[in-house]
């Protein structure tokens, strides 16, 4: 089960397939949730949401509400005026209320909050609830916005919320010299993350000390405890926040949202124990979506594929505000500008970014965020490059890619990349596929009226950022304390979600101690007991998080050998820790168990070697030298297009991954295979559409479509280990499947329809897209 390392006697936890400690909990129904959480004499609330895109609110009429049975109390702005912001969001105009102010701005954003002692009574006054709104003409298109048209979402402040300018020196006369160019423009459309658990929040205020405790389904416990004690006018130790379990998060749990300071501000002031849960309406219309963004790009090559330049106009669409913490449309465009060149040496860049307000529901952190967008543009991009000069895919790749040689690489943005695997992993993954046999089958295939294609996606995974939807600490903190029967419990800052933290901090703490798995308890979740940490977002907990366990577990180490070496009469540095033992080195009859150094530790303190603390605690944090690391690899999917129906069937998927040293191979994997089926819902199935009026038109999982477990390829996947600099080799690799298998999808249907002269430009893509462009290629060949 466990790799045995060179020259090493005992069996190594870090990077052997070990089984998740979570699992037996939550595979038979013993975990608690947010919505398991009940305290005595709890209310729930229910909210009056916003059925226009875009109004003034005249009046609202809460009588018959009022008196509907089992109502407590009745919110508006009035009753509770929070809100999300900065002071210059205020100046602004731009700050986001708990409860809609005199206009609403988006289908969905709460107005009223009902609190009653049930949530069907709750509901049942909401539908008393009369709104008068004066209708307003929504802000929905991009373009538009930007000029102030139709109006101005926010009236103190321009729509256009962010802009930005970046050119790199000679990208002119390199651009106009090329010998080729092409244009094109690419658009992804709304998503938002499903999680399976969704959104809510639980709140009472505690009778002995007076302090606020909220149980939260959330990524960040500390970061959400900052954001609301700032909203709500108090201090953070007087607000203590709980993560029960969370059933999936994918970036949308790291958001502080309106209902939670309406839940929060009802147990402050009123002294209720009150809860919200989100229904799935609710969530579609109003967890932060993500991806709606427009790419309008140039390029400029030479005839032998190497690409010299890259023009972007990039666009995104914040919403109605800017989501807080972290505002998807400035994250999506940013990030995608700085690797719009991927793990390719194209030498210029030029991006323009612009982000606009509009009437839609905020935009925010979803899995990768710039990542799918930057992938399916850049993968697009080379694509199309080779298709123009009837090339190879491949070797347009193998022509722009970076060589080992130029590694450290700094790319046209400036993004000093760290030492990856980018053309090992290509080369890899052809070689799975048995890439020239697969090509020669296609063309066969395509006389019979057979339309396979093969889509290649290699990708840079920027991880453990400083700045990421997790927050904006650029380190994580990890505390160890062995218990006096010798057991060992840690805990952490961070905030899983279904990662599987519970089991690779363990395994990296059990080898540094030299005790066993299961004698150690890793807690979370919980801002009077965790230290002080950046949660969990960003791919930052395995190299940041990981480190945290490292530094905490030598420190542990350390004091477990200097305690050993003074009651063994040895050196400290011959003192070895293994099979929960310290021992001599070489004479391991000479041992005291960690039970027993344990029992020194606490209670017979009189052996203690001088100037030893009691006890055995330690805490330390890890903050890489690195501001960033970057994880790489290669996806190919192989598809077959029906050119009669234009449906899409995934034949095959192979994935080549390098995300460092593996801690824990079978979450990797897990990983892996989780973010290729979203990937393949962004690439084919999922769209939050508008009408022309603002109203979402997706409100059930049955007009949005997500990927069931018949359309979900089998993969297969291979590890590449390019150790980082960082704390134990490790990267991050927790967004790199999705940032790459949108591409590869793309890719591959572009590839199928080859004959028809298509190109995937706008994601996701579905059979009518399909079938139209069938028809056109055909009409223009009649």
């Amino acid at each position: 089960m466990y790799h045995l390392q060179k020259n090493a006697l005992k069996p190594k936890y870090t990077g052997a397939r070990v089984t998740r400690k979570e699992d037996a909990r939550l595979l038979t129904g013993a975990s608690r949730y947010l919505d398991d959480i009940e305290i005595p004499g709890m209310y729930e609330i229910a909210f009056v949401r916003s059925q226009r895109s875009a109004a003034r609110i005249r009046a609202i009429h809460l009588d018959a509400a009022q008196a509907t049975p089992g109502v407590k109390r009745i919110l508006t702005a009035k009753e509770c005026p929070c809100f999300f912001g900065s002071a210059e969001d205020v100046a602004n105009g731009v700050e986001q209320p708990a409860l809609a102010r005199d206009v609403v701005r988006y289908v969905g954003e709460p107005i009223v909050a009902i609190i009653a002692e049930t949530r069907y009574a709750a509901e049942d006054a909401v539908e008393r609830v009369q709104i008068d709104y004066e209708p307003l003409q929504p802000v929905l298109a991009m373009r538009e916005s930007l000029l102030d048209q139709p109006r101005r979402v926010h009236e103190k402040t321009p729509n256009r919320m962010f802009h930005s300018e970046y050119q790199t020196s000679g990208f002119e006369d390199a651009f106009q010299a090329a010998p080729h160019h092409l244009v094109e423009v690419f658009q992804t459309h709304r998503q938002t993350g499903v999680p399976l658990e969704t959104r809510g929040l639980a709140a009472t205020i505690d009778p002995g000390s007076g302090r606020l405790t909220i149980y939260a389904t959330h990524q960040s416990p500390h970061g959400l405890r900052g954001d609301m004690a700032v909203a709500l006018g108090i201090e953070e130790n007087e607000l203590r926040v709980i993560v029960p379990e969370v059933g999936g998060a994918f970036g949308i749990k790291a958001h502080a949202y309106p209902e939670y300071l309406v839940v929060a501000y009802a147990a402050l002031k009123y002294k209720l124990p009150v809860k919200w849960i989100s229904d799935r309406t609710e969530c579609l219309l109003t967890d932060v979506h993500a991806r709606d963004d427009i790419h309008e790009v140039e390029v400029a090559f030479e005839g032998n594929g190497r690409i010299l330049a890259i023009r972007d106009h990039l666009r995104a669409d914040a919403g109605a505000y800017s989501a807080f913490p972290f505002c998807g449309a400035i994250g999506e465009t940013v990030l995608a500008s700085r690797v719009l060149t991927g793990p390719y040496t194209i030498p210029h860049l030029a991006t323009t970014i612009d982000c606009t307000y509009s009437n839609k529901t905020p935009l925010g952190a979803y899995r990768g965020v710039w990542g799918p967008i930057a992938s399916f543009v850049q993968e697009g991009i080379v694509d199309r490059v080779a298709r123009a000069l009837h090339l190879d895919p491949v070797e347009v790749r193998r022509v722009n890619m970076i060589p080992d040689e130029l590694f450290p690489y700094t790319n046209a943005a400036g993004q000093a990349y760290d030492r990856g695997s980018y053309r090992a992993s290509l080369e890899k993954a052809l070689e799975m596929l048995n890439y020239d046999e697969l090509r020669a089958q296609q063309k066969t295939l395509r006389d019979h009226g057979k339309y396979i294609g093969i889509g290649i996606s290699a990708f840079v995974e920027p991880t453990a950022m400083a700045q990421s939807e997790a927050g904006s600490v650029p380190y994580e903190s990890a505390t160890i304390r062995i218990e006096p029967n010798g057991s060992v419990t840690a805990a952490f800052g961070l905030g899983p979600s279904g990662q599987g933290h519970e089991t690779t901090m363990a395994q990296l703490i059990a080898d540094e101690l030299g005790v066993d798995l299961k004698d150690i308890v890793v807690l979370h979740g919980d801002t009077d007991s965790a230290p002080f940490g950046g949660g969990t977002g960003g791919s930052r907990s395995g190299p940041i998080g990981g480190g945290a366990a490292l530094k905490a577990g030598r420190a542990m180490k350390e004091k477990l050998q200097t305690l050993a070496s003074h009651l063994l009469e040895a050196a400290k540095e011959d003192v070895q820790l293994e099979d929960g033992k310290a021992f001599v080195a070489g004479v391991p009859t000479r041992n005291f168990s960690i039970r027993e150094l344990a029992q020194v530790a606490y209670t017979d303190v009189l052996r203690l070697p001088e100037d030893f603390p009691v006890g055995l605690e330690v805490v330390a944090r890890y903050q890489p030298k690195r501001p960033v690391t970057f994880s790489n690899g290669t996806h190919i999917a192989v598809v077959e297009v029906d050119a009669q129906t234009g449906m899409i069937e995934v034949l095959d998927y192979v994935v080549v991954n390098d995300c460092g040293r593996l801690i824990n191979p079978l979450i990797v994997e897990g990983q892996i295979q989780g973010g290729v089926a979203q990937g393949l819902g962004s690439a084919y199935l999922e769209e939050l559409r508008y009408d022309d009026q603002g109203q979402v038109t997706t409100t059930t999982l049955a007009d949005y479509l997500l990927p069931v477990a018949t359309e979900v390829p089998r993969m297969r996947i291979a590890h590449l280990e390019t150790p980082s600099s960082g704390e134990g080799g490790f990267k991050g690799m927790g967004e790199g499947s999705l940032i790459a298998s949108p591409a590869a999808f793309a890719n591959a249907v572009s590839d199928a329809l080859e004959p028809f002269a298509f190109m995937v430009s706008a994601l996701p893509v579905t059979p009518d897209q399909i079938l139209a462009a069938i028809d056109r290629s055909r009409d223009s060949m009649a």
